[in-house]
């Protein structure tokens, strides 16, 4: 067996079993911090800054609409992201818990496969060739997707804290503060 014909598949095959191992751990509930949910896409938004600023970016009619179409569409898969995710408090702790739904990870498991699909139908289905550069097509198409995640990312951070907030709200509001005691200097 040569194992140069199955290299093309190694990076799929790795990224799929990163994809099911974290279908199967969205089943289980995780924390959630309200309060630090804007600090992905601040991050997000300074790297598509750095990144706009270092290499040069053709902007015309056509780029402009394909970037708003990422946006809109990452907004639109974030908003049904965050919306198939169970939210409740854990009782004795107060924290927020998190699990996604089948139909989340479902939901995770298409935006997949229409990326594997997009980079196939954009190379024609040849291999990358990493000796010549690629289109400006390709390359416009690429920026876009980094309009799609950054949208995806803000949609469901603000959805998800937009929901969490009612929670923590009656949280508080049902069991006050206990005052702390400091001890006296006697």
């Amino acid at each position: 067996m040569n194992w140069n014909q199955l290299l093309p598949y190694l990076g799929p095959a790795i990224v799929l079993i990163i994809v099911a191992r974290r279908m199967l751990r969205a089943q289980e509930p995780r924390r959630i911090r309200p309060g630090v949910l804007w600090i992905q896409p601040a991050m997000l938004f300074a790297a598509m800054i750095f990144l706009f600023l270092t290499t040069p970016v053709q902007l015309s009619p056509l780029s402009l609409s394909i970037f708003v179409i990422g946006a809109f569409a990452g907004a639109t898969i974030g908003y049904f992201r965050a919306l198939h995710q169970e939210l409740s408090i854990e009782p004795e702790t107060g924290n927020v818990m998190s699990k996604a739904t089948p139909l989340g990870s479902l939901l995770f498991l298409g935006i997949f496969i229409v990326r594997f699909a997009v980079n196939t139908w954009m190379k024609d289905g040849q291999q990358t060739d990493m000796r010549h550069p690629p289109s400006a097509t390709l390359m416009l198409y690429t920026d876009a997707t980094l309009f799609f995640a950054f949208a995806m990312v803000v949609a469901t951070a603000f959805e998800v804290w937009r929901r969490t907030r009612p929670l923590v709200l009656q949280r508080r509001a049902e069991k006050p503060e206990i005052p702390s005691v400091t001890p006296s200097s006697d």
